[in-house]
């Protein structure tokens, strides 16, 4: 008698909660991109003052001939381009995360439009199913409707909890590709610091550059991973710090940009990739349990609904 009916709760409720996650989203990005902006603004002030130094030291008139002298103008020099550089690449990579920050709101927005009635149609079918509840009362109408529920609640959340876990594989799957070339970067470094000479200073920095590659789309996967663990926190037993992921990367990029040349950044470097790693595996494994609890419950359920209305 309710099977219509409650496809149709059940259909209305998953755009019900997908309209709830994408505001949900739609208040973190836009938090994320008021952040960035004021980072960019910071980055801005930090990148006119290197980029003063620099001029300043290029111009030097009477001092130039001292520096030259003592054999000091070029290190001061190259070590203010460096400076520069490094707080240039962080300047462009905030742009990009504005502009990307941006679309993300546009499109969610658009989003937004389909799901703009699903609340009243939502509860325009529970008066439905009330009514008919109403009409046909009982002891088994309402145990029925009471596991129906459950059922539907189950599905949903099983598929969320699914999300997640594929979200996580990703996660773990770009962690460990990004690990690959700094390992091999560590090893030339070590040759490097040995006396390995052009070669293999040329081959670290090019493996550090591979790693810097991916480096953004390791973020991208943490991110979606932290959103979709968000969506599963309120009927599972996993605690997360959402930040730390991008902690995380933030320090990456923080320690491998700043200071890249220095072999210990590249071993604190793997170091922040395996600890991430490691716990994006705990968590899967903590999803996991709880997606077969969830199954075995839903077989269960399936299993009395079946025999009641088998009655």
């Amino acid at each position: 008698m309710y099977r219509g009916i409650n496809e149709e709760i059940y259909e209305l409720k998953e755009r019900l909660r997908t309209k709830e996650k994408l505001d949900s989203f739609r208040i973190m990005t836009m938090e994320e991109l008021n952040k960035q902006k004021q980072n960019l603004q910071n980055l801005r002030d930090i990148l006119k003052k290197e980029e003063k130094d620099v001029t300043k030291l290029e111009s030097m008139s009477l001092s130039t001939f001292f520096f030259d002298l003592i054999g000091k103008k070029e290190d001061k020099l190259d070590k203010e381009r460096k400076e520069y550089l490094a707080v240039k690449m962080q300047y462009d990579e905030c742009i990009l995360a504005i502009r990307e920050l941006e679309d993300e709101i546009k499109k969610c927005d658009k989003e937004l439009m389909n799901y703009s009635s699903v609340k009243k149609e939502y509860e325009e079918a529970i008066k439905k199913k009330q009514e008919m509840i109403i009409n046909e009362d009982g002891d088994k109408g309402r145990t029925l409707r009471d596991l129906l529920d459950k059922q539907n609640e189950l599905k949903l959340n099983i598929k969320e909890v699914k999300e997640a876990i594929n979200a996580g594989k990703n996660a773990s799957g770009a962690l460990s590709q990004m690990m690959e070339p700094l390992d091999s970067a560590r090893n030339w470094g070590i040759w490097d610091m040995l006396g390995g000479g052009f070669f293999t200073d040329m081959v670290k920095h090019s493996k550090i550059d591979d790693a810097n590659k991916m480096s953004y789309d390791v973020q991208q996967c943490l991110k979606r991973f932290q959103k979709e663990l968000n969506d599963v926190n309120e009927f599972t037993d996993i605690t997360v710090d959402i930040g730390s992921f991008a902690t995380f990367a933030d320090f990456f990029f923080d320690g491998l940009f700043a200071d890249w040349f220095v072999q210990s950044k590249i071993n604190e470097s793997i170091s922040n990739l395996d600890n991430a790693n490691t716990k994006v595996g705990d968590i899967i494994e903590d999803l996991n349990r709880d997606l077969t609890i969830m199954e075995s419950q839903q077989e269960s359920i399936e299993t009395k609904i079946n025999k009641l209305l088998e009655r």
